[in-house]
């Protein structure tokens, strides 16, 4: 970042009538760095620069000079990422921002976007670095162990998990957002898993289908299933207290087909019905005792130590553009599910890794 616009900073400030320990203060660092800033002689730090230009209502660009490491990226406001912190994935070309909500407490951002030039991030890391992320969207924790294990090793890539319902995957491969999508999507007319719905999305170039794992999807319970579920029927029970899953997510399609199997209403009448975003979020409401039962995998029900009622099993797979094979990255991603520590790893929380890293398909644009 340039440090050529000083003077204007320091006009700025006096032009508003603050001190220059009242802006400090305000923006947080103490008035000698601010001095130091103002003077010529010190680089402020991206989230630095942002706070002094928000509390003197100015760009940073306007503050700074053009030599700020700023990046255009495709699907990007202010409003869709709060606190503004992403992770960047080079799609096909291009870049893409994906927000770090809650879940992305745990990971360093790659970037900060710029409230004052909607579509425009700040980078928080060398580009060079933020290029080599590879952005894996699906609903499976798997993905994250999986990024994780990756990650403490050497080797090229750095495995990012984006936390998207099947449906909101599948989109973000086909418009160029992410590398890898993850589907859990049993076709309703012909029970097909996954394959349907992946010649559906009309992915814009071809792709391949590699499994993941196998895994039970069914009602997640309080430890002991006190309410004594043991079917969809029970979803029906006045006062329930009942978490469903967005309409694109693999999950609530289950809901639904076994809603209809049963000849019981989609829309549960009786019942206080909550929304969640993942299969996690689901377990966590339960956990908390905010809900009785909710609609999940396995997996989430093991991770805190919940009840589970199996209603069907299902294969996860992973999309990817077929060209993308033979990336260095990806060969990585693909050689880990051979892996005895991931296997023994993923079958501890009820996963049925047989057919891990076996190919599904490929499917032409």
């Amino acid at each position: 970042m340039g440090v050529n616009a000083s003077s204007d900073l320091r006009a700025r400030r006096d032009a508003q009538g603050i001190t220059q320990a009242d802006l400090a203060a305000r923006v947080g660092i103490s008035r000698q760095a601010l001095g130091a800033i103002e003077a010529g002689r010190s680089v402020p730090a991206v989230d630095v620069a942002l706070r002094i230009g928000r509390v003197l209502g100015a760009s940073v660009e306007a503050l700074f000079g053009r030599d700020d490491p700023r990046l255009a990226v495709s699907s990007v406001g202010a409003g869709d990422f709060p606190g503004g912190r992403v992770s960047l994935a080079h799609v096909r070309g291009h870049w893409a921002a994906h927000p770090l909500g809650d879940d992305g407490l745990r990971l360093a951002s790659d970037a900060i976007v710029d409230v004052d030039a909607p579509g425009h991030v700040w980078f928080t890391r060398p580009e060079a670095a933020a290029r080599v992320n590879v952005a894996v969207a699906g609903c499976a924790p798997a993905i994250g162990i999986l990024a994780d294990r990756l990650n403490a090793q050497t080797g090229p890539g750095r495995f990012v998990w984006l936390a998207q319902s099947s449906g909101r995957a599948l989109a973000s491969l086909a418009t160029g957002r992410v590398h890898v999508a993850g589907v859990h999507l049993v076709d309703d007319a012909s029970g097909e898993a996954n394959v349907a719905d992946v010649r559906r999305a009309a992915c814009p170039f071809p792709v391949s289908l590699v499994t993941l794992a196998r895994w039970d999807a069914g009602l997640i319970v309080p430890e002991g299933n006190p309410r004594a579920i043991r079917g969809v029927d029970d979803l029906l029970r006045r006062g329930l207290r009942v978490v469903v899953r967005e309409s694109e997510a693999g999950a609530q399609r289950l809901l639904e087909r076994c809603l209809r199997q049963a000849d019981l209403p989609l829309h549960l009448p009786d019942v206080a019905v909550l929304r969640a975003g993942g299969h996690l979020e689901v377990a966590r409401l339960i956990h908390a005792g905010v809900a009785d039962v909710g609609i999940a995998t396995r997996d989430a029900a093991v991770a805190l130590g919940l009840g589970f009622v199996p209603l069907a099993v299902e294969r996860f797979d992973l999309v990817f553009e077929t060209s993308f094979r033979d990336d260095r990255r990806l060969v990585r991603l693909l050689d880990e599910l051979a892996t005895g520590g991931l296997r023994a790893d993923l079958t501890s929380l009820g996963y049925d890794v047989g057919q891990s890293g076996a190919h599904v398909a490929n499917l032409a644009a």
